[in-house]
């Protein structure tokens, strides 16, 4: 501690990064030992939980902390042993001695420290209420930061707060005398008649000081590192040291919400037109782009002054107009800025219908006089058809054109282009919204872009890459005139269509998806996982907490997915310093156009990844044309924006009475072609616009380029960086090492010089080859700069080869880095290296205490690289309990050391280990490398790989000794066979055991097969313990077992025991004859001698059959499935208009019922039956026999490319089929119908097919006959005398995440044991099942206070479409409901709406009808109905006056400021 001066360093927590400077002479050289005691009590806040969470902190800075829960240590003797007492209690009454011995205690000269919930505590004593300063009222709740009010005060010198989730208190009884307020809440609801609470504060007593703060309701403040230090402070000050002593600090992840500007008054009032039946009514429904009626009338486009009075952005900013369709004469889509500063657009008349029509330009937009308005456009180039697309290198443009990315460049000045060259081509554009995008020049000198869902195979000089679809890609251009593509490379799977990509400062890559996902990060790429053979990586999902937007109004049309990012556009981040220093590289950019916004994204760390929330708009209109589709940070530090100006945005479904064009969009001659904007936000500076002045770089000088590389905004110091690199100016070195040099750190922990200066040296290949050494000089003094963003940069350039792999185990610490994001680049760097044995001892020692799931991923990478020696180190630690890390590294390295074909001498090596090894970690190795070894797998043992074997089965437990023998078989060893026979009869022996219990049965089953997996007689064994007395689930899992099975002559064991089966077991068992090419020739030759009948086939394995990898067991199927008559018809409108009589017959509910479960439940639930893999059909009620019919019969007429069905066939004859969930270059993920993900490497693959076709099979009307078809619809639309209305599609809020704070596992969530239907007062009620905390499943309405609430709707409508004599809801709770406000305000109206457009409004009242959720509170108007842990959820009714049927129920906020829930609702008839 009083060592010389510590340089900056960042220190990661869970959620900030923060920095700590200390002083030249130590931080703790003056700063005294203190000692305290801690009193807490048993209440809710647990004291002691907390105490444990704050006392390390302090004993490391020198504050000893003494925890006692017991009100008679207050008395002078104790106290006297202390230097200050620490109050965290809600202790009621304090006894008079007790009070005389603390006030005395103090006045002596002593430290009194009262935290949050002491200023409720000795309430039966007024001179401690007074000696508080003020005593606790009421509390909200929310995430917040506080107002530093006395800058000067020796507390608060060098103290920046900090932003948590706590309780909103409001305090009463204040004592304002002798107290000085420090800090201020000036967030969320306050006192009445104030705009400001007092949060921290000092006061004196006597001799003695007191220091109070309303911090620290739960861990989410207690763990703070900011709430440490804040704490530190005011025992220092309380107890008369010097609070300067304590490190300086500030939190570089706060981030205080703006204001947002007011709507304008001075503006017109808008000009419709009716358009006749043209404006698709897609309405919220259970299935896809399910259409109302269409809408006639039509808002009239807006003048481009005019439209911009309509733009509400964050206070402070501003809205500059740049260029608009007056000088373009198409749609811009695209833009990019090049090294003068000039804006290049792509500009459109072809998207999205009309590829290939060539109508399409490259427009150059110039600012001549520089107002910051463009006055000069230059056609760099036509004749183009979709370009998506553009980025600037080597004098050129690189272009996305439609289905070929081409290279573009003027080469006589007149900046016209006449040099094209193809640059990649064969990109798949069938679907025109999901195609190519985004092409950014990143920090590691590629070039980044998106790929849409689309299944393209690209091709680059003829020679065809990997296939991928919908996510993250890059590719390098080569330094030639002109440039070529040397290396493509596919980065990461995304889970839906992907427009939107970002890079931070310091290299990290976001993105945004177009439904439910509008933030997502990429931490390793596809490459890492594609090191280790056999390995998948996850398909990547949203960082943000909800996928909700908030426009500024009710006009907003969409298709599938409501009131969110629908069509989800950018994620740029603020990479520029002209915005306040909140925003700079933390806040990115996502366009909503359907919502006319752009929303802002706050990006926090969560360990290794990254979670975001978007609490504010950056720009927002209420003009319904206007349709953000791009925003991007400029030269200038403005963000620029791109305004489709398009009153039509939807591209698919095709509606009902609308023709599919040939980009699959829905054709409409509403869709504009003429409009579009490009505007500036721009921060203000008073009266000025705050931005970056740029000077043209093209004709600069090497000096001047690298000077440029610390200009403020990121995108220009990459057009430095690039023309460096363009060209080979490796005069700079000496200046980029200077760079390197500078210690200098910026206001958000960067120094921006150095990380581009690596990447420059990187990009002229300085680091390679003889002349090297000075350049890797720079990466050296990179590892160890005080920027956690230089050090990830210098170890992401650091060269893979020996040197490399020195120096950086020579730099261990940087593996223990304070900064998550070096500790992930360090393990990737290493898992880039050469074979290390130092490196598989390291890799094991990181993974023995891993939790981040990232950086395990990053660990397994590694582990790969430097497999034998991570595997040798496993027995290197015999004393602790292996991690679980290390228990799934183990096995998965050993995996891909056998995928590997190892030789017999590593084999020996590995076995040799296992014999000191923990067992955990010998059964993950040894389960490891028998799933590993090839089926053909060879290799000629030797004398000391049997010895190994030997030795370890004889030092081993009979679990590890099961598996040894089935690795010595495959590795053809007969060394252990003689116990071979012995495990066999064991294992049987279990198996057939009735009396054992079913999992060890279904253990056993396991075992033996992956022990003789070719073995006929285990098959049978199997086999013949299915029976109609064994459990299901017992047989379901034998089934899963026997699905492993290589045995040719399985197919004829199993279907001979078919008849034995139940139904349900059977249809399981088909499943696993079509599993495998031999057992599928097995059933179609029993189907052929008429032994088994294919009507007992279901769709779904008919559909197998169809789409079978095997070509003549496929034309085998086709024939007998035409024979049988099981083939659909082709033509699926016209079997859609032989059935439609079908929706007027009278079916039988019961009977349908019967049906749904027979056919249907396999996929889908309504109430209580069924699976939740599609669509839940409960409240299907509300849609008309029509709408579902169409569904059901032709469900492929609307399907988007992430679920179509593929099929993949392992050369080890295993065959699936499902959706494709993700992909990299050796493996591929699938869905298949039971919902489960199936990884596959591709080195596994035979074949794989992609249909057209939905996962969802046609034929239906096959399976059941009209009659059937008829109950079906008649049950999926009973309305009954109850209708459960599902909130599958309508709900907001995910009940099992934190409903009112940023935690999610904190008492303000609402779970139910099961998320089946509930019965209260003989009403059904069908909740939604979140899916663990994965899918909205509640109804909660806007509030005021907490994280939450403020995103959520103020209304949300229900369809009913019936009559109905009353409406009942499991609610009646809400958040900041009585009694934390008992005054009786309206929390909910539920306002019906009649089929003959009138409403009726009932009022719910808090007090009345709604209590807060958090424990049982009784109101009069609604009954207590389920305890959910601690919180409550209660029932009430509604009574309907009219008799008139009703089209919707609306869920209306009341005026208060409570935030109602809504579980479930029931319309009776």
């Amino acid at each position: 501690m009083n060592k010389a001066l510590k340089r900056m360093r960042p220190i990661l927590s869970s959620s900030c990064i923060i920095w700590i400077v200390f002083a030249a002479t130590g931080a703790n050289v003056l700063a005294r030992d203190l000692s305290l005691l801690f009193m807490g009590d048993n209440g809710h806040h647990q004291p002691a939980r907390r105490f444990q969470e704050l006392e390390p902190t302090l004993k490391e800075r020198g504050i000893r902390l003494t925890y006692t829960d017991r009100m008679s240590d207050l008395n002078d003797r104790t106290l006297a042993d202390f230097d200050g007492l620490v109050l965290y209690a809600n202790i009621d009454r304090i006894e008079d001695a007790e009070a005389k011995a603390l006030l005395d205690f103090i006045s002596e000269g002593k430290g009194f420290i009262p935290l949050h919930c002491a200023t409720f505590c000795w309430r039966n004593n007024p001179e401690m209420v007074a000696l508080m300063g003020a005593q606790f009222q009421r509390h909200g709740g929310q995430v917040f930061s506080t107002q530093n009010a006395v800058p000067d005060h020796p507390i608060m010198k060098g103290y920046g707060g900090f932003t948590s989730w706590d309780e909103t208190y409001i305090h009463h009884m204040h004592n304002e005398s002798n107290r000085t307020v420090l800090e201020y809440r000036v967030e969320g609801e306050q006192a009445d008649g104030k705009d400001r609470e007092p949060w921290t504060w000092v006061r004196t007593h006597g001799d003695g000081r007191i220091f109070y703060t309303a911090w620290g309701h739960d861990q989410r403040t207690f763990t703070q590192p900011g709430f440490h230090n804040l704490v530190e402070r005011g025992i220092r000050w309380a107890c008369d040291d010097d609070p300067g002593l304590v490190p300086a600090f500030v939190d570089r992840e706060t981030f205080s919400v703006p204001r947002t500007t007011q709507p304008r008054d001075d503006v017109k009032d808008f000009e419709y037109v009716d358009v006749g039946p043209k404006i698709p009514n897609y309405t919220p429904g259970a299935n896809w782009g399910a259409q109302g009626k269409p809408r006639n009338r039509m808002q009239k486009p807006l003048s481009v002054d005019e439209s911009m009075k309509h733009f509400v952005t964050p206070e402070g900013m501003a809205v500059r107009h740049y260029a608009d369709e007056r000088s373009f004469q198409a749609k811009p889509i695209a833009m990019t800025w090049d090294e003068k500063g000039r804006l290049w657009i792509c500009e459109t008349l072809d998207y999205p219908n009309e590829l290939g029509t060539n109508r399409d330009r490259i427009r150059i937009c110039e600012d001549t006089d520089g107002d910051h308005v463009a006055d000069k456009f230059t056609v760099f180039a036509e004749g183009l058809s979709i370009p998506t697309a553009i980025v600037i290198v080597r004098g050129g443009a690189v272009v996305q054109n439609g289905t070929e990315t081409i290279y573009l460049k003027d080469t006589d000045g007149d900046d016209v282009s006449d040099e094209k060259s193809t640059l990649i081509s064969n990109w798949s554009l069938g679907d025109t919204h999901g195609g190519v995008s985004n092409f950014r020049y990143g920090l590691d000198n590629w070039i980044w872009a998106m790929q849409g869902y689309n299944n393209s195979t690209p091709k680059i000089s003829g020679n065809t890459a990997q296939t991928f679809r919908q996510g993250f890609w890059r590719f390098k251009l080569s330094q030639t005139d002109p440039p070529h593509v040397t290396d493509l490379e596919f980065i990461r799977s995304s889970n839906n269509n992907t427009w939107g990509l970002g890079i931070s400062e310091e290299g990290l890559i976001f993105g945004s998806t177009a439904n439910h996902n509008p933030s997502m990060f990429s931490p390793i790429p596809n490459r890492y996982y594609e090191k280790v053979r056999g390995w998948a990586p996850s398909t990547l999902g949203s960082i943000a907490d909800t996928f909700k937007f908030d426009p500024i109004t009710e006009n907003v049309r969409q298709v599938d997915q409501f009131g969110g990012y629908t069509a989800g556009a950018g994620h740029a981040l603020y990479t520029a310093r002209a915005f306040p220093r909140q925003w700079w590289n933390k806040t990115a950019f996502v366009c909503g156009p359907t919502g006319h916004l752009v929303g802002t994204f706050v990006l926090r760390r969560d360990g290794a990844n990254f979670t975001s929330t978007s609490p504010v708009n950056l720009l927002a209109s209420d003009d319904e044309w206007s349709a953000p589709i791009m925003a991007e940070v400029g030269p200038d530090g403005a963000v620029w924006v791109i305004d489709w100006y398009n009153y039509i945005i939807q591209h698919n479904p095709t509606p009902q009475g609308f023709e599919t064009g040939k980009g699959r969009a829905y054709v409409s001659d509403l869709r504009d072609k003429k409009h579009g904007r490009i505007y500036r936000v721009v921060s203000l500076d008073g009266s000025r616009d705050s931005i970056h002045p740029i000077n043209d770089l093209s004709q600069a000088s090497t000096s001047e380029l690298v000077a440029a590389l610390t200009h403020p905004s990121f995108v220009w110091r990459l057009q430095a960086q690039r023309l460096l690199i363009e060209k080979q100016a490796r005069d700079a070195i000496p200046e980029l090492l200077g760079r390197i040099r500078d210690q200098e750190l910026d206001a958000v922990g960067l120094n921006v010089g150095a990380i581009h200066a690596l990447q420059t040296l990187e990009g002229l290949g300085a680091l390679e080859g003889a002349d090297s050494e000075l350049a890797r000089e720079g990466v050296i003094l990179g590892l160890s700069h005080p920027s956690a963003g230089v050090r990830r940069n210098a170890l992401a350039v650091l060269p893979n080869d020996d040197w490399g792999v020195e120096k950086l185990l020579a730099h261990q610490e940087i593996f223990g880095d304070d900064d998550a994001q070096v500790r992930l680049q360090a393990v990737l760097t290493l898992a880039d290296m050469p074979v290390s044995k130092p490196a598989g001892s390291l890799i094991f020692g990181l993974a023995s205490t891993m939790t981040d799931p990232v950086l395990v991923d990053a660990l397994t990478s590694a582990a790969a690289a430097h497999a034998v020696s991570f595997l040798e180190a496993l027995s290197s630690d015999q004393a602790k309990q292996p991690s679980a890390a290390e228990i799934a590294i183990a096995r998965r390295i050993a995996e891909h050391v056998a995928r590997g074909r190892p030789a017999v001498q590593q084999l020996e090596t590995i076995v040799r280990a296992l014999s000191t090894t923990r067992p955990q970690l010998a059964l993950a190795v040894l389960d490891g490398l028998s799933n590993g070894l090839p089926k053909d797998f060879e290799m000629k043992t030797s004398d000391a790989f049997d010895d190994a074997l030997v030795k370890t089965f004889n030092a081993s437990e009979a679990s590890i000794k099961t598996k040894l023998i089935r690795v010595a078989s495959q590795c053809q060893s007969s060394v252990l066979d003689q116990y071979a026979s012995e495990i066999v009869r064991s294992l049987a022996t279990v198996l057939a055991d009735g009396e054992a219990e079913m999992a060890v049965r279904a253990n056993a089953a396991l075992e033996l097969v992956t022990f003789q997996s070719g073995n006929a007689e285990v098959f049978s064994m199997m086999v013949r313990q299915i029976n109609p007395q064994t459990p299901p689930m017992l047989a379901y899992e034998l089934l899963s077992s026997i699905k492993l099975s290589t045995a040719s002559e399985g197919g004829g064991i199993l279907i001979r025991a078919l008849s034995e089966m139940t139904p349900q077991v059977k249809a399981k068992a088909i499943d696993v004859l079509l599993s495998r090419p031999q057992w599928t020739a097995a059933l179609l030759t029993a189907v052929e001698g008429q032994t088994f009948d294919l009507s007992e086939l279901t769709l779904e394995q008919k559909r197998s059959l169809r789409s079978f990898p095997d070509a003549k067991l496929r034309d085998r199927a086709e024939a007998l499935l035409a024979m049988g008559g099981g083939l659909p018809d082709a033509d699926r409108e016209r079997v859609l208009q032989s059935l439609m009589h079908v929706t007027e017959i009278q079916g039988d509910v019961k009977a349908g019922r019967e049906v749904f479960t027979k056919v249907c439940s396999a996929c889908h639930k309504h109430g209580e039956i069924g699976h939740a893999i599609g669509p839940n059909l409960t409240g299907m009620a509300v849609h008309p026999k029509e709408e579902l019919l169409t569904h059901i019969i032709d469900p492929s007429r609307n399907v988007e490319g992430n679920f179509r069905l593929y099929t993949v066939q392992t050369i080890d004859g295993l065959v699936a089929s499902g959706m494709l969930a993700g992909e990299s270059k050796t493996s591929i993920t699938i869905i298949d119908s039971q919902a489960k993900e199936i990884d596959i490497p591709r080195e596994d693959i035979e074949e794989l097919t992609a249909s057209r076709k939905s996962v969802m099979p046609e034929g239906f009307e096959k399976q059941i006959s009209e009659k059937e078809l008829a109950n079906l619809l008649e049950f999926l639309t009973d309305k009954g005398p109850f209708l459960p209305i599902s909130l599958d599609r309508y709900a907001t809020a995910i009940s099992t995440k934190g409903l009112f704070s940023n935690g999610d596992n904190g008492a303000d969530r609402m779970i139910f044991d099961d998320w089946k239907p509930k019965v209260f007062k003989n009403i059904p009620f069908v909740l939604t099942d979140p899916r663990g905390k994965t899918t909205p499943n509640i109804i909660l309405l806007h509030g005021p206070f907490g994280p939450l609430p403020p995103k959520m709707p103020k209304s949300v409508s229900l369809p009913c479409n019936t009559t109905a004599k009353a409406i009942h809801f499991l609610s009646g709770v809400g958040g900041w409901n009585h009694p934390y406000d008992s005054r009786q305000t309206v929390s909910m109206i539920v306002r019906l709406h009649y089929d003959d457009g009138e409403t009726e409004d009932h009022e719910l009242i808090n007090g009345v009808h709604f209590a807060d959720y958090i424990r049982r509170v009784d109101v009069p108007e609604s009954e207590f109905a389920f305890q959910l842990g601690g919180q409550q959820l209660r029932y009430l009714k509604v009574n309907v006056k009219r008799e008139q049927a009703i089209e919707k129920i609306e869920l209306v906020k009341g005026p208060d400021t409570s935030a109602p829930i809504v579980m479930a609702v029931t319309a009776e008839r």
